[in-house]
This record gives C-alpha cells, structure tokens and sequence, in this order.
C-alpha cells in the first residue's frame, strides 16, 4: 500500500463521502430529464416493484429516516406520480397512472447510470466495491444500534 499524501486519503469518512458526492453528480445527469433527484427515482422504483408498500418499508429498504421518506411522498404526490392509500391506521404507497406512465424512463436513467459507473470502474471492482460499502455499513450499524 502506497503513503499517503495527506491523512484524509486514509479516512473511510471522508473517502465515502466524496464517492458519494461524485455518484450523485452521475446520477443527477442521468435523472435531469425527468426532473427527479436520484434519491425519489430511488423511491420511485421500489414503488414500482411493490405497489402498496409501506413508508416503513420504504425507510428500512434506504436507509432513510420515516420522516425523510414523508417528505420524498409529500413532493411526489404534488407531482403526481405517487398515491398514498390509508387502510386503517397503515398508509400503502403505490404509483399513480401519471407515475406509471415515466416507470420505463425511470428504469432506463437508472440502468444508465450503473452502466456508466460501471464502465467507469469496471464491473468486478463495483461488484467488489458495492459489497465492501455494504458489508461496513451492516457492521457499523449493527454495532451502533447496539452501543444505543
């Protein structure tokens, strides 16, 4: 292993988050023509694969708070493109006709982005990659949750 040049080049912390920053740049270029942020395309298309789930659901599958995934419903169903249903004391989200209609323009910008990664990292290092950040994050929240 090579030395460092300055003591963030050895932080995970910082490492991660300036990955994170350059995704997000790839992903927005991708997501741009359909006026989404990657974060609510993100939303849109494990709404698609299971129409009716649960906020709850949709928290623990991001890995965002119940309140952030409030607001992401809240800005798109002004938009049109997701419906809350209450059952009860449950709410069921699932596409509207308005979000159905973009599912195949949404799944397309999303494909791209992974190829453009991909193509950009090679496929064994972002498989690598992926499942490293994975395995960290698990672990990290595991032992947190347990220190709380």
């Amino acid at each position: 292993m090579e030395p460092y040049d300055n003591f963030l080049e050895g932080c995970l912390f910082f490492n991660t988050n300036a990955l994170s920053r350059t995704l997000l740049k790839l992903a927005e270029k991708e997501f741009k023509p359909l006026k989404l942020s990657p974060a609510h395309a993100s939303l849109m298309l494990l709404v698609y694969d299971t129409p009716g789930i649960s906020p709850k659901h949709l928290s623990r599958l991001l890995n965002l708070t119940p309140s952030t995934i409030t607001r992401f419903v809240d800005v798109l169903e002004k938009k049109k493109l997701l419906k809350r249903e209450a059952h009860g004391k449950s709410t069921h989200i699932s596409p509207s006709e308005k979000g159905l209609r973009i599912k195949a323009e949404v799944a397309l910008a999303y494909k791209q982005f992974v190829l453009n990664y991909t193509r950009l990292l090679g496929a064994q290092a972002t498989r690598q990659l992926s499942f490293s950040i994975l395995t960290a994050n698990k672990e990290i929240s595991e032992s947190s949750d347990q220190n709380d």
